[in-house]
C-alpha cells in the first residue's frame, strides 16, 4: 500500500545512504542466517535461497510496467544462471513464491536497490565458492555474472540519484519486503533440507 502523506523530500546523493540505514537490520538478519559459504552444504543452501529470492522477484519484474524514467533499463536475470548452478550441484528447486508487484517508481527503486546492490556481496561469495571449487563453469555462474562488471550498478545508482518526487518511506519499505521475501526463501530452502540431501 502506497503512504498516504509524503516524506520531506531527500537529497539524491543520501537516498543510497537511507536506503542502506534502513534495510540494515533486516539485511543483517539475512546475511547472518545465510552465515559463511565455508561447505557445500552452506553453500547449497545459499544457493536454493537465492533462486527462490531472485526467481520470485524476477517474475514480478517482468511484469510489472516500468516507468518512462527508467529508459530502455532493466536488471538482468540472474534465475537462468543460478537454475544451472542448481542443476550442477543436483539441486531441483520448488517454485518460487510470488514477490508483491512494487506500486510506485520510489518502490520499484527500492526494491532494485536489493537486487542490484547483491552485486556487492557477490564479490565475497565467489571468493568462498571458488575455494569450494565452484566456478563460472560450475556452480557459480551465477556469481561470475554478477561480479562482471560494476555498470549495472553504476546506472541503477544514477536512476536512483536522478528519479523525480522520490519517496522514502515507500523505496525503503520495498527493500526491506526483498529482505524479508530472502529470510521466507531460506525457510523454504531450510524445510527442503528435510527432503534433500545439501551435503
Amino acid at each position: 500500500m502506497l503512504s498516504e502523506n509524503s516524506p520531506a523530500p531527500t537529497a539524491p546523493s543520501a537516498r543510497r545512504f537511507a536506503l542502506r540505514n534502513g534495510t540494515w537490520a533486516t539485511h543483517q538478519q539475512l546475511d547472518s542466517q545465510i552465515g559463511t559459504l565455508n561447505t557445500p552444504a552452506a553453500y547449497k543452501r545459499y544457493l536454493y535461497t537465492v533462486y527462490l529470492l531472485r526467481s520470485g522477484i524476477e517474475e514480478t519484474l517482468r511484469l510489472t510496467p516500468w516507468p518512462e524514467q527508467f529508459g530502455t533499463w532493466r536488471p538482468s536475470p540472474l534465475s537462468p544462471a543460478l537454475l544451472s548452478d542448481m542443476q550442477d550441484l543436483g539441486l531441483t528447486p520448488s517454485k518460487a513464491a510470488t514477490f508483491p508487484r512494487p506500486l510506485s517508481a520510489s518502490a520499484l527503486l527500492g526494491a532494485l536497490y536489493v537486487v542490484e546492490g547483491a552485486a556487492l556481496g557477490a564479490r565475497l561469495l565467489i571468493k568462498q565458492a571458488a575455494a569450494l571449487g565452484f566456478n563460472a563453469q560450475f556452480g557459480a555462474r551465477h556469481l561470475a555474472q554478477q561480479t562482471a562488471s560494476n555498470q549495472e550498478w553504476a546506472t541503477y545508482l544514477t536512476l536512483l540519484e536522478t528519479a523525480e518526487n522520490f519517496n522514502e518511506a515507500e523505496a525503503i519499505t520495498a527493500a526491506q519486503n526483498v529482505f524479508s521475501f530472502g529470510l521466507a526463501a531460506l525457510h523454504l530452502a531450510d524445510h527442503a533440507a528435510e527432503q534433500i540431501q545439501y551435503g
